[in-house]
């Protein structure tokens, strides 16, 4: 019995010989899965700890996640900056040895999705290799989404670029993407994961829908220009125009605008206040025809020489960086002309409604009961996931018209988010969402507005002013102080504001 359990297992392996199927280690594939990246590749351990924007007092419970880094030249480590959000542990492990130390967030980019870490021992990456970067991926090629096992082994999913297009970001913005067709299965719960073309680094994954069995990758370029903004003493990231553009497809806008059927380009239809745009004296109206030497379709595209027909905003974006000088062509009233524009990057927190607010807690200020905050995209996901259709309407108008509605002068939208029950605010259980004009007679411009407007109660009365039903409410200070000691022992509160630091 032995000896035919040898033979059958002696014919098995001969077959396997003859067929190719042999057990062979390749850099990028085999058994044992791509060892050849061990020495470019870390395990990243964070916990984070998120906070609850409808309770700004709050947080969430510390939760543990994993992710595969990249090292980069520098050396430091290359993972997706959502991995890092409200982190308060960040450990890094090699994948050989086991041995981990701790680190630090050196540069941080949520609205590409990317960050690099620093170990604080400036020694611990000196026997890693960088992993070199290639930016010649184009559709058809094959690209593998590198996974680690919990004893280090690395294995690959293989799968063909469908598709590189612009993308909606988990911060909301549109970037490219390079999207793959396969099923990939997370079987070591690895948040962050590389994805390889060729033995270099073509990108990190960023999402998968196992439905549609699709894998979208924040690719090469768009990590290159993040490197590039990095290496320089103040980030920078990727610059704005401050334009809203329209197809020039329809036949009777070209025919108002006069624009020949010979010349082509996208119609410009808001420009937003104090954008590079607009100190270019570019205007509604305008037709863009080239930006930087290349033409632009009346679809809004122009010619790539890897992608093919691609999106202005990747133009405008990543391949240009914050102060470059851009050469326009544009249509203008029967005549075509130049100007020059200067894109210019804007810090997410610097917009009136900022688009996320991660590493530090919300800003509040409570007033007998009144919780006052300053609206952000942040405030309004809590609504879930269709936050665009539950949450109140002249919030989302906020957040959706803040680049070129005239905010009178305000730097932020304060609202009045909640109202917790005291004897201060009987009457007003019931408002919410409400937009804050003016405290006591006095302008609401931004959060730090309020403290001083209290200090200045009109006849004994606080008078809280709204955009909204009721107008205008009033709270009496005089029992102030005790409400205040009771709202803080009731809901255990650290303290009745937080205006923190921006």
């Amino acid at each position: 019995m032995l000896k035919a359990k040898r033979a059958v297992l002696g014919g098995i392996a001969l077959l396997m010989v003859l067929s190719g199927c042999c057990f062979r280690r390749t850099p990028e594939t085999g058994w044992r899965g791509g060892s050849a990246f061990v020495d470019s590749l870390v395990r990243v351990n964070v916990v984070r700890q998120n906070y609850q924007f409808h309770r700004p007092w709050l947080q969430g419970a510390p939760s543990r996640h994993t992710g595969i880094g990249v090292v980069v030249r520098g050396p430091k480590v290359l993972v997706t900056a959502w991995m890092m959000a409200n982190h308060r542990y960040v450990e890094l492990e090699k994948l050989g040895s086991g041995k981990k130390g701790r680190a630090k967030v050196s540069v941080i980019d949520y609205e590409a999705n990317l960050a690099l870490l620093e170990p604080l021992d400036q020694e611990f990456l000196a026997d890693m290799k960088p992993l070199e970067i290639t930016t010649e991926t184009v559709e058809g090629d094959h690209l593998k989404v590198l996974q680690v096992k919990r004893n280090g082994d690395v294995v690959a999913t293989s799968g063909p670029v469908t598709s590189i297009e612009l993308l909606r970001y988990p911060s909301g913005s549109a970037f490219l993407a390079y999207r793959l067709n396969g099923s990939l299965q997370f079987r070591f719960a690895n948040f962050t994961l590389p994805v390889t073309r060729r033995g270099s680094l073509a990108g990190l994954l960023m999402g998968y829908d196992a439905k549609a069995q699709s894998i979208d990758i924040i690719p090469a370029p768009l990590i290159l220009h993040f490197l590039q903004g990095a290496s320089g003493g103040v980030y920078r990231g990727f610059p704005r125009l401050g334009l809203r553009v329209s197809a020039m497809t329809d036949p009777q806008l070209r025919r108002f605008i006069g624009i020949p059927e010979t010349l082509d380009g996208v119609y410009v239809r808001e420009v937003a206040r104090g954008s590079a745009g607009e100190k270019a004296g570019i205007r509604v109206g305008d037709v863009i025809m080239e930006m930087g030497g290349r033409p632009v379709d009346r679809y809004g595209n122009y010619e790539h020489p890897l992608y093919g027909k691609i999106s202005l905003a990747h133009l405008i974006r990543c391949e240009f960086h914050d102060g470059d000088r851009i050469l326009l062509k544009i249509f203008r009233n029967g005549k075509v002309m130049e100007k020059e524009v200067f894109p210019e990057y804007i810090p997410p927190e610097d917009l009136p409604v900022p688009p996320f607010l991660p590493d530090s807690p919300p800003r509040y200020v409570i007033l007998g009961g009144l919780v006052l905050q300053e609206l952000s995209l942040p405030y309004l996901r809590e609504y879930g996931a269709q936050w665009n259709l539950k949450a109140p309407v002249s919030l989302v108008y906020y957040q959706k018209n803040q680049y070129t509605l005239d905010l009178g002068g305000r730097e932020k939208i304060v609202i009045l988010s909640r109202v917790l029950r005291t004897s201060c605010t009987i009457g007003y259980g019931n408002l919410t969402d409400l937009v804050v004009s003016r405290i006591n007679n006095r302008p609401i411009r931004k959060l730090e507005d309020v403290p001083e407007a209290l200090k200045h109660p009109v006849e004994g009365f606080h008078k809280i002013e709204f955009e909204d039903h009721p107008r205008v409410i009033y709270v009496d200070p005089g029992e102030m102080d005790l409400v205040n000691r009771e709202i803080m022992r009731r809901y255990r509160l650290p303290a009745l504001q937080y205006l923190g630091d921006r």
